[in-house]
């Protein structure tokens, strides 16, 4: 059996993994420093076997089980950050739709304002001309129609 058979997929994995800047010198550098770097092909129609961990030697057992610690950390980071990220979005998006809600409200009342301000508007106008026409009638002459001296 192929030394790296057994984990080459966390292997794999792992590389693809993204590493923090602080991290220093990448960890899986570390860890596989030890392990050949050929791998033989294997013969056609063959397949790869199953060694239990007592048959397989102890150093790659235990870059195995590191490999293994370091993807779970980091996919525990991953999900902590995805949490954080919505979370931070939901957030967000409440802030958002209560801000909608004011500006909808605003809206409204500035709308109601203008409705009042046009209805005063017409009332003043109103009474102007009524004002208007009974100027011009109290001067032709109807006293009716005049204002009392105030």
């Amino acid at each position: 059996m192929h030394p790296l058979g057994n984990w080459t997929v966390a292997l794999l994995f792992t590389l693809a993994l993204p590493t923090s800047a602080d991290a220093g010198q990448d960890r899986v550098d570390q860890l596989l420093a030890s392990v050949p770097a050929e791998t033989p092909e294997a013969a056609p129609g063959e397949t790869s076997q199953h060694t239990s961990e007592a048959k397989q030697d102890p150093a790659e057992v235990r870059t195995t089980q590191a490999l293994n610690a370091e993807i779970t950390a980091r996919n525990t980071l991953a999900e902590n950050q995805e949490r954080a990220d919505q979370a931070a979005f939901e957030a967000a998006r409440a802030r958002w739709e209560e801000q909608q809600a004011l500006n909808l409200q605003a809206r409204l009342d500035w709308e109601a304002s203008v409705r009042a301000a046009e209805e005063a508007r017409r009332r003043w106008e109103a009474d102007r001309a009524r004002w208007e026409a009974d100027v011009r009638a109290c001067e032709a002459g109807d006293r009716s129609r005049c204002a009392a001296p105030q």
